[in-house]
């Protein structure tokens, strides 16, 4: 028991007497929906196609501490990527791409900023459903263009944000 707590002691020690660039070291950058995903990073939620749905799409840094400095995330359309996983993983093909008139996403330059002291920064996507064909599934595919701070997490580094009716 004794050799249990001075080994709980030692390394909480340890872990106090690093600086924030040293426990930074291995923060990545992903989107946190994709580790929800049943299988390649493809999340799927069922919204009300009667009325307009505010979905908050984050960027996320995971590292042991957060983040002591602004990240900034620059986050883009996937078109292609989504067809070649299509094309890899045939279930998937009944998705179609959702019409840029049928989203506005906040802010419209699509940076997420993890502001100093978080570790999470976000998207506002306002899901216009009411002229999508609800015998119809979309998909919004997006993926990490760039950070400002830290490496991504490739095996999260893309979203593919699928919708159906309800």
């Amino acid at each position: 028991m004794k050799n249990n707590m001075a080994l709980m002691l030692l390394i909480s020690l340890l872990f106090i007497s690093c600086d924030a660039d040293e426990q930074m070291q291995y923060a990545k950058i992903y989107f946190p929906l994709a580790t929800w995903a049943e299988k390649s990073d493809f999340f799927v939620a069922d919204f009300n196609y009667e009325k307009d749905t505010t979905y908050i799409i984050g960027a996320y840094c995971g590292g042991s501490i957060p983040v002591p400095q602004e990240v900034k995330v620059s986050i883009g359309l996937a078109t292609d990527s989504l067809v070649k996983l299509q094309a890899k993983d045939p279930s998937l093909a009944n998705y179609e791409i959702l019409p840029e008139s049928s989203y506005e996403i906040t802010p419209s330059d699509m940076v997420a900023v993890i502001k100093k002291n978080t570790s999470r920064g976000d998207l506002q996507v306002v899901f216009h459903t009411a002229d999508l064909d609800p015998a119809k599934q979309y998909v919004l595919p997006l993926y990490i263009k760039s950070t400002s701070h830290y490496e991504l997490a490739s095996q999260h580094s893309y979203l593919f944000f699928g919708i159906r009716k309800q």
